[in-house]
């Protein structure tokens, strides 16, 4: 078993731990993260997103990188030296990076490893230390139900300390697992459009199956001047039933309606993982429509090998 593996799944702590978060630091060093158009064709969209971010002036010429954008080549000065040159541009060396994280009851829940809420976080600090890494300015934006909190972007490790602090702040202050309600991410979209500068890469991440109409709009308004990369928390057991026998379900603790599945019958299973693939299809479409990326990680995965896997960093 490699460290970071160590790191995240040897925990028995239910939260999530600062320790656990910094230690992330030390294991991404030589990753980076990706662009925009990447993520798109590995999602599956039939688009190339557009980059509409308010610094396109140039600012000089380097030696070419993996995952550099090939469209930046500048064909003179490789001719000339024999080895391939980019143009960089303001942009991409000042490009604030995001961290929206979600930390609703909706994500205090987990069947396997750990809670998706506490995923949820790990990916924000994965992603967080890769852009510090990469000189990125970094900052964050925290909620649950009734709370949020706004980082702003900076070039400092004491930053994207703030950032996890608060998110881990929220996080404890979970105790039951509720149902998702779509007017959390509404509202909380709201304020990002009023907050984030054009020019920024997002990361959003939480449950995001349930974004209504409105939110949808509150995304597309922030894909106009900035990158934006979802990232939906699922467990296994939304997935798939188990085959336990007679199921109650309910949809939180302050339900008090019941659900009663048999969980022997394959067609019982087969309608509950259908209703997931439902949701999830339904999800795509909604991003896919406004040419944006959507992937899935589940909250029993290793998160450092999920984003390699979904090219999220490369």
């Amino acid at each position: 078993m490699s460290p970071i593996s160590q790191t995240v799944e040897q925990s028995t702590s239910l939260y999530s731990q600062l320790e656990e978060l910094v230690a992330f630091r030390f294991h991404v060093k030589q990753k980076k993260l990706s662009q925009q158009n990447n993520l798109m064709a590995s999602s599956g969209g039939n688009h190339h997103a557009q980059r509409k971010g308010r610094g396109m002036t140039f600012s000089e010429v380097r030696q070419y990188q993996p995952g550099d954008d090939i469209r930046h080549i500048d064909w003179r000065v490789t001719a000339r030296t024999q080895k391939t040159h980019t143009k960089v541009f303001i942009e991409e060396q000042e490009r604030p990076v995001i961290l929206v994280t979600e930390q609703t009851p909706a994500l205090f829940f987990g069947s396997q490893v750990r809670l998706k809420a506490a995923q949820a976080l790990n990916l924000s600090a994965i992603l967080a230390w890769i852009a510090l890494n990469q000189s990125e300015r970094v900052g964050g934006f925290s909620f649950n139900e009734s709370h949020q909190a706004w980082v702003s972007p900076k070039r400092s490790k004491q930053t994207v300390l703030h950032t996890l602090q608060h998110s881990l702040q929220m996080q404890n202050q979970l105790t039951r697992p509720g149902q998702s309600n779509p007017l959390t991410w509404q509202s909380h979209l709201k304020h990002l459009t009023q907050v984030v500068k054009p020019g920024s890469k997002l990361f959003l991440i939480g449950d995001l199956l349930q974004l209504n109409e409105q939110s949808m709009a509150y995304i597309r308004s922030l894909s106009r001047h900035n990158d934006v990369v979802a990232i939906h928390i699922f467990d296994p057991l939304e997935k798939q039933l188990p085959k336990l026998g007679w199921l109650s379900l309910t949809l939180g603790f302050h339900s008090d309606s019941l659900l009663k599945l048999d969980s022997f019958r394959s067609q019982t299973r087969d309608n509950y993982a259908e209703l997931y693939a439902k949701q999830w299809q339904a999800a795509q479409d909604q991003f896919r429509q406004i040419k944006l990326p959507l992937i899935e990680i589940g909250c029993h995965e290793n998160p450092l090998e999920s984003l390699l896997r979904h090219k999220v960093i490369l």
